[in-house]
């Protein structure tokens, strides 16, 4: 009997493994950063947004402060990008009449509206390929 026990352990084990190793995970998925600017200048307030060609995977990254964005698992491939800053108007600062900084609703950044056509995939016009940690910067324009 405990030598069934130990040689179904043993093949359970085996098992597992070759389990393990068989099946690669082929990742549809990688990191992308970058920074966006419009008109030259780099917004600090909104989020990237990427779709698949398919429709199928999309991925979002917050603009930083710093004008830089991360999105982390953004699909691999052809996507469509939108720049959203429409959600981010609520944030935008007022004026400060003591020449401070004054932060709303706990954001940094300043807002700064692009263009509706950037807002969906479908009429920003944007497309990039995302490779492995890829490095994209999207340059957008008022006009």
């Amino acid at each position: 009997m405990r030598r069934t026990a130990s040689l179904f352990l043993c093949v359970a084990t085996v098992a597992l493994i070759a389990l393990g190793c068989s099946s690669k995970s082929e990742t549809k998925e990688t990191v992308v950063t970058g920074s966006v600017l419009l008109d030259g200048e780099k917004l600090t307030m909104g989020e990237v947004y990427f779709e698949s060609e398919d429709g199928k995977a999309s991925a979002r990254g917050e603009i930083a402060p710093d004008g830089t964005y991360r999105m982390p698992s953004s699909p691999l491939g052809k996507v469509k990008a939108a720049v959203r800053t429409a959600n981010y108007a609520r944030f935008a600062r007022p004026a400060s009449k003591d020449g401070k900084t004054v932060t709303v609703g706990g954001r940094d950044g300043t807002y700064t509206p692009v263009p509706k056509k950037y807002e969906d995939v479908a009429t920003s016009g944007l497309s990039y390929t995302v490779a492995a940690d890829s490095v994209i910067e999207i340059t957008i324009s008022k006009k």
